[in-house]
This record gives structure tokens, C-alpha cells and sequence, in this order.
């Protein structure tokens, strides 16, 4: 009796082990199928996040320099700086202090002249009557030894020939007329002179008064050269200074102060002189690089003894300018400059469309920067782009285009990427 009863109790332990099994077993399969759950949930969720667009790299170098800088013959007995158009200044030697710059000064009176009372060229513009003010400034300046030109009571002047006698026989009278008509009044006109001067980056300027007769109008050659590169890109103003000379209804044939037109192709600029602190030369020459291409040179002087100092001086920077100056090609076509690439491996290259040739001077950097926006995919073959080219103030936007396509990401790596 008693051992069917231990096999009753046995059968029952028997069933509430089996009974702890299945629990147990459906616990671990509700288990991973939670889990299943929670990691299709996380894949679904993984695979609708935004797919990430695609970001460009620069390949192309964001400074590109060839050669070194050429030794440059800057004036023992001065100070100077060099530039040419579209580059702007290229070097300027150590250690400038702002001086006199003399007639030179006349360079911005005509620069705001013009830019308050326009000219196109061919134009004469609005006559100028000659008051008996002009007349007493004429005297005046005359008395003192002053370059002037001769004005009269009752005949008149048209801006054109104002700005002709200003600039060609250096006429000190006729910077005050100007001054006095465009503005009503030379400290008016000469406080323009000193905006304009900030304006063009001229920071070691100061201009007091309209013709530069005062020692206190000064400035440094780095300054005018960017002086000068403003002024020959008025087409007046670049006529007026190349002219030899210029007949007025006060004086016959009167000849350019600058001696120096017409050799090793100078076209301008202006001259100056103030017995003691020297000579002052703003020159512009044209030469021709490799290619055809034309450029306008400049070279300023301070301080040399004399004009002929200072013609000299000019000469020699210009001529080691014309020589180091070079036409680069900074980027061929089908070069590669930048990339796309994508989190999931697909990229392609932006090439360049077309050659890009710069006037470079040797040693400044050519500067690149890639403008390759990011992208959502997918993104076609033959896509556009640009890089932006520098070199001075030569700047040039090139199209580039993307040589492959890239696609979408595949859904096994939309759901299984990493955060």
C-alpha cells in the first residue's frame, strides 16, 4: 500500500517537472520573439531614417605656388612697389613710410572728379566758365613757381580739357577749378579724396589738399600703386596721361611732364617732385606675355634725387616685371579637382570642363576653393559644380562635372547602418 502510494507521489513530481519545462520553454520562445520583434522594429525604424546626403573633398591643392619670387631691384636712395592689372599689387620692398607725394596727388583729383562728374570717352563734357577766383589761383600759384597753366577772364574750359591740363603740364590752378566746380569746395572735394582713398585700400594716405603742393599729402608706394590700377581703368583718365601733350585756349602745345611715354612701353602715369624729400613716379607700361596676352605693369617711386632718378628706378622694376610675369595653367580639362563620396561607398569625381590659364606671378599662390554643395542621391552622372580661382585679384569660376553616378543605398544598408 505504501509503495503504490510513493509511486503516485513520484508520477505527481513526475508531471509538475514536465509542467516547469513547458513554462519554462514557452517563456524563452516568447522571449526571442520579443527580441525578434524589438530588432525587426529597430531595422524598420534604422531603414526609414533620411538617408544622409552626399558631401564633396577638394582634391585640387587650395594653394597652388610655382617658382619663387624673382629678386627685384628696388631703389637704394628710395622706396617702391610693383603690380599689374588684374593681379594688383605684386610686391612692395620693406620698410615704407608715408611721404610727399607732390603732383602726383592729381591722380585721385582726377579719379573723383571723374567719378562725381562722369565722361565717357570721346566725350568733352560741360564747359567750365573761368571766374575771376581761377584767375587770382592762376596768380597765385604762378607767383609762387608753381606748375600752372594760364587761365583768362571769360573763356571757358570743358571738363575734358580741365582734366588734360591737370594731368599733362601738372597745371596747380587747374586742380583747385576742378575741385571748386565738381564739389563747391576744395575742403569738400578733398574730404572726398580721402573716402575714395579708403576706399581703394590706401591705408598709409592722407591727402590735405587738391594738387599735392602740400608736404602733408601723402603717401606710400604700395598705395599708389593701387592708385594707379584704379585710374588706368577709367578709359579718360588711361587717354588723358598717355597723351604727349595738349594744346589749351591759354598755352600752345603744352608737352607731358612724364618723359618717360612712349619708352619701354610706358603709357602713364604722373610725375611729381618736392625739392626735399625727392622725386615721386607712378608709371604704367603695357607688355605682352606668353599667349598674346596683354598686361598693364606698374611700378611707383619715392624719394629718388631726381625725376631722372625715378625714370630709371621705374624702368629697371619694370623690366625684371615684364620678364617674371607668366601665363599658368592652373587647371586642365578633365582635371580631377574635387569628390563625391558617399557613407555607403559610392563616389565619383568632379573634373574641370575646360582649361583655366592665369597670369601668375611667381611664388603668390593661386588659391582654389571647391563649391560643391551636398547632395541628396541619387546623383546623375554629368551633375554641375564649380571651383573658384584666385590669383591677386584675377578670380575665375570654373565649372566642374561629376564623371559617375551614385545611387541609392541598397535596403540591407539602410537597415543596418551604424548611427
Amino acid at each position: 500500500m505504501l509503495r503504490r502510494e510513493g509511486r503516485v507521489l513520484y508520477g505527481v513530481v513526475e508531471k509538475t517537472g514536465q509542467a516547469g519545462r513547458s513554462r519554462l520553454d514557452l517563456g524563452l520562445r516568447l522571449g526571442a520573439l520579443a527580441v525578434a520583434l524589438v530588432l525587426a522594429a529597430l531595422l524598420v525604424v534604422n531603414y526609414l531614417r533620411p538617408i544622409p546626403p552626399v558631401t564633396s573633398t577638394q582634391v585640387l591643392p587650395r594653394a597652388i605656388a610655382q617658382g619663387t619670387e624673382p629678386n627685384i631691384p628696388w631703389p637704394t636712395d628710395g622706396q617702391a612697389a610693383i603690380g599689374a592689372d588684374n593681379i594688383g599689387l605684386l610686391a612692395s620692398a620693406a620698410g615704407a613710410r608715408p611721404l610727399p607725394i607732390a603732383s602726383v596727388a592729381k591722380v585721385m583729383t582726377a579719379l573723383v572728379v571723374l567719378e562725381t562728374k562722369p565722361l565717357a570717352k570721346g566725350e568733352q563734357g560741360p564747359a567750365i566758365a573761368i571766374t575771376q577766383v581761377d584767375v587770382a589761383e592762376y596768380q597765385r600759384a604762378a607767383a609762387n613757381q608753381e606748375s600752372t597753366v594760364k587761365v583768362e577772364l571769360g573763356e571757358s574750359l570743358s571738363e575734358y580739357q580741365a582734366l588734360q591740363g591737370l594731368l599733362i603740364p601738372s597745371g596747380n590752378n587747374l586742380a583747385s577749378l576742378l575741385a571748386r566746380w565738381s564739389q563747391g569746395s576744395t575742403d569738400a572735394f578733398v574730404a572726398q579724396m580721402n573716402e575714395k582713398a579708403k576706399k581703394l585700400g590706401m591705408m598709409q594716405s592722407r591727402f590735405t589738399d587738391v594738387s599735392g603742393v602740400s608736404p602733408d599729402t601723402v603717401s606710400v608706394p604700395s598705395d599708389l600703386v593701387r592708385m594707379g590700377l584704379t585710374a588706368m581703368q577709367n578709359p579718360v583718365l588711361a587717354d588723358i596721361v598717355g597723351q604727349q601733350e595738349v594744346t589749351l585756349p591759354g598755352v600752345a602745345h603744352a608737352p607731358n611732364v612724364n618723359a618717360e611715354l612712349g619708352k619701354q612701353g610706358i603709357v602713364g602715369i604722373k610725375t611729381g617732385n618736392i625739392p626735399q624729400v625727392g622725386a615721386v613716379y607712378l608709371a604704367a607700361a603695357t607688355a605682352q606675355l606668353a599667349g598674346g596676352r596683354n598686361v598693364l605693369l606698374f611700378a611707383a617711386v619715392q624719394g629718388p634725387p631726381t625725376l631722372a632718378n625715378a625714370f630709371a628706378d621705374a624702368e629697371s622694376l619694370l623690366a625684371v616685371v615684364r620678364t617674371a610675369l607668366q601665363v599658368k595653367r592652373v587647371v586642365g580639362s578633365g582635371q580631377v579637382v574635387g569628390r563625391y563620396q558617399s557613407a555607403w561607398g559610392d563616389s565619383t569625381d568632379l573634373t574641370a570642363t575646360s582649361d583655366v590659364d592665369m597670369v601668375v606671378w611667381p611664388g603668390a599662390p593661386v588659391r582654389s576653393e571647391l563649391r560643391a554643395p551636398s547632395v541628396v542621391v541619387p546623383l546623375n552622372a554629368g551633375s554641375k559644380a564649380s571651383v573658384h580661382l584666385q590669383a591677386g585679384n584675377q578670380q575665375f569660376d570654373l565649372p566642374l562635372e561629376t564623371t559617375d553616378r551614385i545611387n541609392s543605398p541598397s535596403p540591407l544598408w539602410r537597415m543596418f547602418r551604424l548611427p
